[in-house]
């Protein structure tokens, strides 16, 4: 290709948001390649004119602004703004004023803080765009100390569990650890994994929370059957659980060392679907209830239809007829029972999910969710948006150290443009879901909110290019909807991140995430940095090894059988390990926070204690770390080589209460 010629694709792929040049994890400069340029510019071209206006516009805090209006025709023009979100729906007028040469600008007033509908009309045409008034920065409680657990809500153990955790078992949890803390006043945070609508059936089963069906509903896989009202006055119901078929299976799952999903899914829906059947048979005083929650949620039967049609033809709607491909579900196309369990089941998730709501505010106790970065292809969300995905690319990272190949995460990106033309409907959407039951909110790659790597289909992970997201625009949204429901955000800034991240997280009052164990370094005067106030601390996180594999290396090994380190490479991380360990444990003795020996459990709490003593805002402490676990629950870059999303924890709550190692660390770092 000439160089004028690559000198024009690459001004036309950067018009479209696509980055030709980026810098790669070691800091070298990277050029995307012709072929991803072209397959780039197919996806995001538009044969629309360039608008008026633009399709979304930010005022900070309410404040005035002047927009450039171009192509304007000023005997015919004049705007409006309406209030989205308010049923006043108060019709603002805004000024327009002239420049000349078909140029104008409009002159946006102060207004209060929410989303509105900008009209501008003219010669008999309405342009429309949306508009956020949003406080600059996120909610926060400033000067709040905060320390916390992590576990996965699937791994706990129990001895009332059908064989995983449980929303009854996370409440169960959340008081336990937050009578750790004593007499002594002190907020405690509760974080797990996402929570999210998952394919856990026969003909399709994916047990990672990080590849949901939907972000909009939940995993009826969390609920405690047993503790619905509806189950302790069924009769048959409770027959079917105490036959002895049935405590064979829930025993055998119980036993196991690894959650089985499907078996374990299957289990509860036998008995949901009974309850569900006798439920919608006769009236009762709980339909009320019921009734008034659907009108609340109106698009949960769309929803429910899509998952009974799924069960119905147990494939993808990818391969299904194209009307019903294009959203055009019938009563014919599902099975009237299937629809009622899936109605049914999700309003019994959100009864106990209020009820362990209820349960954190009483105990002090703040529930942290983790908001994934995108969702099955499979999925509701993309089978209802079709428009707002990008169907001919997938999301992922560029070669690092890690991932000499890079990676592919195998969703589909959203799309810039049409997500701002619909007024970001779906974004804000999914974010109010997950606002209104949490305290805290964890941005899965928070980059994404400027730039994604997306990979053209038929292309392998390495030849893709970061494409680029109006984060001015989705900052606002986070920051407004974050104060609408006293909900503080949480970026996870780890990997390659470019400066602007960091920059704009501080700006918006996003917490950064610290992690010991990415932080090491092999400075013998300074192996740990301090970790920045105001941000969430942690050991590792659930994307990395455990603490004892960390320390005593068997992390390596494990990368080394994996075929991910050569012989070499793994005897060169092996030494740099040793290197690491040393520093460590002499910066740990110099700060007085270790003495005598430095195996895994004394230098793991002088690490909680080189955490608990920084400005850190939160403190969060990996379970399974304070019994130096050392499987890991997700080893990236695998699938079947390693049981990921399934493991569930070596101690029980009730024996988590009786171990003295375990009680005591945690009760230290709830003094902080």
């Amino acid at each position: 290709m000439k160089a004028a010629e690559r000198r024009a694709l690459r001004q036309r792929a950067k018009k479209l948001g696509v980055q030709a040049e980026f810098i790669d994890a070691t800091g070298e400069p990277r050029e995307a390649s012709p072929d991803t340029l072209h397959a780039m510019i197919e996806l995001l071209a538009s044969d629309e004119p360039h608008p008026m206006l633009p399709a979304a516009i930010v005022c900070w805090d309410g404040k005035p602004k002047v927009v450039s209006l171009s192509n304007v025709s000023m005997t015919r023009a004049k705007a409006t703004l309406i209030p989205s979100d308010s049923p006043e729906r108060n019709i603002r007028r805004v000024a327009i004023k002239s420049r000349g040469d078909s140029a104008a600008t409009l002159h946006i007033p102060q207004l209060p803080l929410g989303y509105y509908e900008l009209h501008v009309e003219m010669n008999g045409i309405r342009h429309r765009s949306f508009l956020v008034c949003a406080p600059v920065k996120a909610f926060s409680q400033h000067g709040t100390r905060s320390w916390g657990i992590f576990a996965p809500m699937y791994a706990i153990r129990s001895e009332q569990n059908w064989g995983a955790g449980n929303l009854s078992d996370w409440q169960r949890l959340c008081e336990c650890v937050a009578a750790t803390r004593g007499p002594r006043p002190s907020n405690v945070v509760a974080a797990t994994l996402p929570l999210m609508g998952a394919f856990l059936d026969d003909w399709k089963c994916e047990p990672s929370p990080y590849s949901p069906a939907t972000r909009l509903f939940w995993n009826e896989f969390y609920l405690d059957v047993t503790r619905v009202l509806e189950f302790t006055a069924s009769r048959s119901a409770q027959r079917l659980v105490n036959s002895a078929a049935f405590q064979r299976d829930t025993a055998d799952l119980q036993e196991s060392n690894v959650v089985d999903y499907q078996r374990g899914m299957a289990l509860r829906r036998r008995v949901l679907e009974q309850l569900s059947t006798e439920f919608f048979r006769k009236r009762s005083t709980r339909r009320h209830a019921f009734e008034s929650f659907l009108k609340q949620r109106p698009e949960l039967e769309r929803y429910a239809m899509f998952r009974a049609a799924c069960d119905k033809r147990k494939t993808s709607w990818r391969s299904w007829p194209e009307r019903l491909r294009n959203g055009q579900i019938r009563s014919g196309d599902y099975d009237l029972t299937a629809l009622r369990y899936h109605l049914f089941a999700q309003w019994l998730v959100q009864e106990q999910m209020d009820a362990v709501l209820a349960s954190c505010r009483e105990h002090g106790v703040k529930f942290y969710l983790d908001l994934p970065l995108g969702v099955n292809p499979d999925g509701y969300d993309i089978w209802a948006n079709p428009s707002l995905f990008v169907s001919g690319a997938s999301v992922g990272a560029p070669p690092d150290a890690f991932f000499t190949k890079g990676q592919d995460w195998g969703f589909q990106p959203l799309h810039p443009r049409h997500n701002r033309d619909e007024g970001y409907r779906y974004v804000i959407d999914y974010l109010r879901f997950q606002m209104r039951h949490t305290g805290l909110l964890r941005l899965d790659h928070v980059m994404g909110l400027h730039r994604l790597w997306w990979i053209p289909r038929g292309a392998s992970a390495a030849d893709g290019a970061y494409v680029r997201y109006n984060a001015e625009e989705l900052y606002a949204i986070l920051c407004l909807e974050s104060h609408r429901h006293q909900t503080m955000l949480v970026g996870e800034n780890l990997g390659t991140v470019p400066p602007e991240v960091n920059r704009s997280m501080k700006r918006h009052g996003l917490r950064q995430m610290y992690v010991a164990q990415y932080e090491e370094q092999p400075n013998a005067k300074q192996p740990l940095c301090e970790p920045p106030p105001g941000c969430v601390a942690s050991v590792n996180t659930h994307d990395m090894p455990m603490w004892a594999a960390h320390w005593t290396g068997l992390d390596i090994a494990d990368r080394r059988q994996l075929g991910l380190l050569t012989a070499k490479e793994a005897s060169e991380e092996a030494n740099r390990r040793a290197e690491l360990r040393k520093v460590v444990e002499r910066f740990l003795r110099r700060e007085k926070l270790l003495t005598g020996n430095a195996d895994a459990q004394k230098v793991l709490a002088a690490l909680l204690k080189f955490l608990a003593r920084s400005k850190a805002e939160l403190v969060l402490v990996n379970l399974e770390d304070l019994w130096l676990e050392t499987e890991p629950q997700n080893t990236p870059g695998t699938s079947t080589e390693r049981v990921n999303w399934k493991r569930k924890a070596r101690c029980s709550i009730d024996e988590l209460r009786l171990r003295n190692d375990v009680t005591q660390l945690l009760r230290f770092v709830a003094k902080r």
